[in-house]
């Protein structure tokens, strides 16, 4: 696949529909609902520059918010994006801005750009696989050669209100 399919391909996730709950009850739902998850190969990741997806989700956020103003809501939602670094995705997702806190259980770092967090997947060198190494413990235990488990999860963060 080459880039100008791939990007054809997330038109898709551009215009799908947002599901907006009611109330604090409904959060898994829109958890559910309102995620999506980006993938690359290493030979399309070199292809990619953060120009082109920053324009990717620039059509996404205006989409999600024309969803929100026409939507019977009365509240707006909270978009946020963040690199799965175990998975080699970039994930984001909608909830609505009646909820206390980001649905992350570990520690999170709030960034107000994106472009960093695309500059991340973008530059990932194990798109196509995190290589694993033996280690000398007892039998032939696997891990990865590198832990990120402790740093937080970076996060942009953008409010699109119900104006």
């Amino acid at each position: 696949m080459n880039k100008d399919d791939f990007f054809i391909e997330l038109e898709d996730i551009v215009y799908d529909s947002l599901f907006i709950g009611g109330h604090k009850d409904d959060l898994n739902k829109e958890i559910s609902a309102n995620r999506w998850s980006i993938s690359l190969s290493m030979q399309l990741a070199s292809q990619i520059t953060v120009s082109e997806f920053m324009n990717f989700f620039h059509k996404v956020i205006e989409n999600r918010q024309q969803q929100i103003l026409k939507s019977n809501s009365d509240h707006g939602m909270l978009l946020y994006v963040w690199f799965d670094w175990q998975a080699s995705q970039l994930r984001f997702n909608l909830i609505s801005q009646i909820h206390d806190r980001l649905p992350f259980s570990g520690k999170i770092e709030i960034l107000d750009e994106l472009e960093p967090i695309i500059n991340e997947f973008i530059h990932f060198p194990y798109h196509d696989g995190i290589p694993i190494v033996e280690t000398a413990n007892e039998g032939n235990d696997v891990q990865a050669d590198f832990d990120r488990e402790l740093d937080p999860v970076k996060v942009f963060l953008i409010s699109l209100p119900k104006k």
